[in-house]
């Protein structure tokens, strides 16, 4: 069975601290499954989703899981080539990781210029009892990086993971159709 041809390809970027739950949400969202063992990403992991929106258009996406540790950082650029969108990942049971997110904002700004999409999301919403930041330090950032909209996922249970994924999506067909 041969797959129909998408209307738009686009490469979309996770990024954010090590262990926030980059690949997670990835596995969450391409497979619907998750994994509570932690494998650390080396460099850069690729995955690959077809999906279709309400108004019927088809878009395949190009997900790049970049390796949140700084011994990555002198090889994350070329990773960013091309990507049109990201979703910046905290963790919301680690304050640091929220405040780390304007250093990945500014190093995705740095390599793919401002006319990107932004999502900010907050991963590990099933972990109420630890959660780290408030709801106000989460919406300044939001203002802050400029941020579509921000977003409270877990991966664990899958809430709020497809939205995320649905709306850098309906985004970006949004602004290819006005560039048409």
């Amino acid at each position: 069975m041969s797959r129909s041809q998408p209307d738009y390809n686009f490469k979309i970027l996770l990024l954010g601290s090590a262990a926030v739950g980059k690949t997670s949400l990835v596995q969450r969202f391409v497979h619907d499954r998750f994994d509570s063992s932690y494998l650390m990403t080396i460099g850069m992991e690729p995955s690959e989703k077809h999906l279709t929106l309400k108004d019927g258009t088809k878009v395949a996406f190009s997900i790049w899981d970049l390796a949140g540790q700084d011994r990555f950082r002198l090889i994350r650029p070329t990773f960013y080539k091309g990507a049109k969108a990201a979703l910046l990942v905290f963790d919301l049971t680690r304050s640091t990781t929220l405040k780390d997110i304007k250093k990945w904002d500014k190093e995705f700004i740095d390599n793919c210029g401002s006319k990107v999409v932004k999502i900010l999301v907050g991963n590990k919403d099933d972990l109420q009892k630890e959660r780290a930041t408030s709801e106000s330090e989460c919406e300044d950032m939001n203002k802050k990086i400029k941020s579509k909209i921000y977003f409270k996922t877990s991966a664990l249970s899958g809430k709020h993971v497809d939205e995320a994924f649905l709306k850098i999506a309906e985004e970006l067909v949004e602004r290819a159709k006005e560039m048409d």
